[in-house]
């Protein structure tokens, strides 16, 4: 059992996530979805179910109140739909106890019954440590990982850690591939707890529902592999000596992923990001109901240029600066150890 959450913005990526995820399935298995819709067109719809014509999938679909999110924040890609999972628990079926939780940008590769048939009973939900913040705190985390330091996306997803009282060598999970226990959830009102996290810590919310399930889920969910959940910035570390996790794990999620998920703004979908392995995301949505389609180039303006390129100077140079300085602050933090530790 599948639940994903998409509008108009990801049916073409829902579309790859989903006939990919069929498409893995060993033969005789049948892959059956909850689709929290956000705001599908009819025209889309039409273009998602002609993707899985055939395919061993089948969708029902359920529609939450957008109303009861809207004070909640967000920004670049991201719109309200993607907090309905924190709704997850109250609108689906009560017999059913545990579900598999996809984004829709991603590409799957291997049978996800693999993470399904994981005990999920001791924890709140399974997921995987997300490659591009994986620490609570990165500066208190394990020091064999302290390379890795200058490259992560954030090393403190959770600003507020110490008010909050967690651990700040914790892991931190992404929830973009989640195995959930609603049980659980139910029976602890986990749904009140995720929106109460959000709204009372608003001036620290980064990565929007992912900063409730991490502050709420602290220590008590459990880690799938990184395999699972490769996420984009694996490949901003120059390689596994400057990997945040174990070098043998870290080289297998990044070179033999059971999935692939285009995080960040920078979708494949879009006019010329990078990632490379974008156009095994093309090759995905070339056996859906959009096969050929590719993003067109912007109409041409001198204005339109000039910002592009600066903007891309400006990402550029900043994470250049954010990379020299955390090396350091590495190294001062150093040299101060080392003269304490010689007094």
């Amino acid at each position: 059992m599948v639940l994903c959450a998409a509008d108009d913005n990801y049916v073409k990526p829902l579309a790859v996530t989903l006939f990919s995820a069929a498409n893995s399935l060993k033969l005789g298995r049948h892959l059956q979805v909850i689709l929290m819709d956000g705001g599908i067109s009819e025209s889309n719809w039409i273009g998602l179910k002609e993707s899985l014509a055939g395919m061993p999938v089948s969708i029902n679909v359920i529609r939450p109140d957008r109303k009861e999110l809207e004070d909640l924040g967000i920004s670049h890609h991201i719109t309200h739909t993607a907090y309905f999972r924190l709704l997850a628990a109250r609108l689906l079926p009560k017999e059913l106890d545990k579900v598999i939780y996809l984004d829709s940008d991603l590409l799957v590769k291997e049978d996800i019954a693999e993470i399904w048939e994981q005990d999920v009973s001791p924890y709140y939900c399974l997921a995987a440590v997300d490659v591009a913040c994986p620490f609570i705190d990165a500066y208190q985390a394990d020091p064999r990982f302290r390379k890795s330091i200058p490259y992560l996306a954030s090393t403190s997803p959770i600003p507020n850690w110490k008010e909050l009282g967690l651990d700040p060598s914790g892991s931190y999970f992404n929830s973009g591939v989640m195995v959930l226990n609603l049980k659980r959830w139910r029976e602890e009102n986990i749904e009140i707890k995720l929106l109460k996290c959000l709204r009372e810590n608003a001036p620290h919310v980064w990565c929007w529902d992912q900063y409730a399930l991490n502050v709420v889920f602290a220590g008590q969910w459990g880690k799938l592999s990184a395999r699972w959940n490769q996420g984009a910035h694996v490949f901003e570390f120059p390689d596994e000596k400057y990997s945040p996790i174990d070098p043998n794990e870290f080289r297998q999620m990044r070179d033999q992923p059971a999935l692939i998920h285009f995080t960040t703004e920078f979708k494949p979908w879009n006019y010329r990001p990078f990632h490379p392995l974008r156009e095994s995301w093309f090759s995905g949505l070339d056996r859906t109901a959009w096969a050929n389609w590719r993003p067109q180039r912007p109409s041409y303006s001198l204005k339109t240029t000039l910002n592009n390129w600066w903007t891309r100077q400006a990402v550029y140079w900043t994470r250049k600066s954010i990379v020299q300085w955390r090396k350091l602050r590495l190294r001062f933090q150093s040299s101060l150890k080392h003269s304490v530790e010689g007094r």
